[in-house]
């Protein structure tokens, strides 16, 4: 059973008890206030990557990445921005560009349409998956999977 100096080894060991906590807490601190700035780093290069990729994508120059205000985080904030702000940067706001797609992949697709809708599906007929799963003897489902019975 414990009892109550059972722990009283440990702090006798422990020669300068207030002095190596303040070393401690020195140590924890500066480590910190590196984790802070690496942070920091990290949310400022997120931020302007964020930008850089919504102006690309709107076709503006990336100069203009200097003029939208720090308060502007998310890639939807930064559309919403553009999109207030367009007519004084000259920017249109028109249809999104759709991809251009060859006319090989086009005709493609339409002929996969087409066999998709005329296509029967079977009726009645159970899968042969099905058909194994109700075999209820040896024989019948070697008959399923071979075709005939082996006879033993």
């Amino acid at each position: 059973m414990a009892n109550q100096y059972e722990y009283e080894d440990e702090y006798e060991e422990q020669d300068n008890g207030p002095a190596e906590l303040r070393k401690a807490l020195k140590k924890a601190q500066k480590e910190r206030e590196a984790i802070e700035a690496e942070l920091s780093q990290l949310r400022s290069d997120m931020r302007s990557r964020s930008v850089k990729d919504v102006l690309a994508s709107k076709g503006v120059s990336d100069k203009l990445a200097k003029l939208i205000p720090s308060d502007v985080n998310t890639p939807e904030q930064i559309d919403a921005w553009l999109s207030e702000y367009s007519d004084v940067f000259g920017i249109k706001q028109d249809e999104p560009v759709q991809p251009a797609v060859d006319e090989e992949t086009i005709n493609a697709n339409q002929r996969i349409n087409n066999v998709t809708s005329t296509a029967q599906n079977p009726s009645g007929e159970q899968s042969q998956h099905q058909k194994v799963l109700a075999a209820k003897t040896k024989d019948e489902l070697d008959q399923l999977l071979f075709g005939q019975s082996l006879g033993r």
